[in-house]
């Protein structure tokens, strides 16, 4: 019997940065150690994100020294971390949240796409739905929308812009191709 080896939805790609003489927009695969959906139970919320060690609101992340807290619905988030394995930090996390939430292990389940460059917020408002305009959202904006008919999760890391695209994973190879010919244009 073969031994089942771990892959990578877009393993097979031999250059997944983006990059041209005059790039103006630059993708990559930022490689995501740990991907947790955190629930709250009924009422706790508070309580949880006071004792996991985060506040968020609707439409704002928050990040912390080993993690980045991506509010997704009422009392749920995507809990991305780079210092963690998956299965630990969801571990981790249910010891904690024991009694006011749960924890759901997702790190196989998305795939983070980079987005920088001066036309970065350009490139990405030719298929999202947000307005992305910097005067109404800046570093830490946090929300759910669809692109190229995929549900992505865009977090704004930074005012440069610098965007994480969270893309589930069985979608992720239609929406690097659309990324990838949309970034074209801006990279002669």
């Amino acid at each position: 019997m073969s031994e089942l080896k771990p892959a990578h939805s877009l393993g097979d790609i031999k250059t997944l940065g983006i990059k041209g003489t005059t790039a103006s927009v630059n993708i990559a695969v930022r490689p995501v150690s740990a991907l947790v959906q955190l629930f709250a139970k009924k009422s706790n919320e508070k309580q949880l994100m006071k004792k996991v060690g985060f506040a968020t609101q609707s439409g704002s992340a928050d990040i912390k020294g080993d993690f980045t807290a991506l509010p997704v619905a009422p009392n749920q988030w995507i809990l991305s971390s780079q210092s963690k394995s998956g299965p630990k930090f969801g571990d981790e996390l249910s010891d904690q949240v024991q009694g006011i939430g749960y924890v759901s292990e997702q790190s196989d389940s998305r795939v983070c796409f980079r987005i920088t460059g001066l036309d970065a917020r350009t490139l990405l408002s030719r298929g999202c739905r947000l307005d992305l305009h910097p005067s109404v959202t800046g570093a830490g904006f946090c929300a759910q929308t669809q692109m190229a008919g995929c549900g992505v999760l865009l977090h704004q890391v930074t005012d440069e812009p610098v965007y994480d695209l969270y893309v589930y994973s069985g979608f992720a190879r239609f929406f690097w191709n659309w990324l990838s010919q949309c970034a074209k244009q801006f990279n002669k």
